[in-house]
């Protein structure tokens, strides 16, 4: 969570020019957002100001991801979650592609970018196991149905020839 700045960087009102971000460094930083490894040796945020709340990001992404049957208002917070995520996401991006910082703020806030990239995916993943999960389940019932079809089939067939 870098929404503070740290002392000695932009509140503080004496910026040394050789510690601000250049714009080579911002372009190389948000290419590494928009990178397909952007999340290589990224951490998820352990804690995380996400509308009106704070809360551990890493534990709750953890356990949403570690449970192995989600209810439906699992999915709903799974859903929600994202929704916040890619808020926040979009929000520090836009910060980093704009607002005038230090490379040390720059740097933190892309850290924090791209673990909440991380969350996004990890949170994603499970969304996927439980699409996985009901396609699997109803071709398990169509395979079923097709045997009961199969041993009727079988069944009539004497009494047809």
């Amino acid at each position: 969570m870098s929404e503070a700045p740290a002392a000695g960087t932009e509140e503080s009102g004496s910026i040394d020019a050789r510690l601000m971000l250049t714009p080579e460094e911002r372009a190389k930083m948000l290419a590494r957002i928009h990178s397909l490894v952007y999340w290589v040796g990224m951490l998820i945020p352990e804690h995380e100001i996400l509308g009106d709340s704070e809360m551990d990001l890493r534990e709750v992404v953890y356990n949403l991801t570690t449970k192995e049957k989600l209810t439906d208002d699992d999915v709903a917070k799974v859903n929600e979650l994202i929704r916040l995520l890619k808020q926040k996401e979009r929000s520090l991006e836009k910060r980093l592609a704009r607002d005038p910082m230090t490379r040390d703020t720059a740097k933190s806030l892309l850290e924090e970018t791209c673990g909440l990239l991380r969350a996004i995916d990890e949170l994603r993943s499970v969304e996927s196991q439980q699409v996985a999960e009901f396609r699997k389940s109803e071709v398990m019932n169509r395979v079923e149905d097709a045997k009961r079809w199969q041993k009727f089939v079988d069944a009539i067939k004497p009494y047809s020839a």
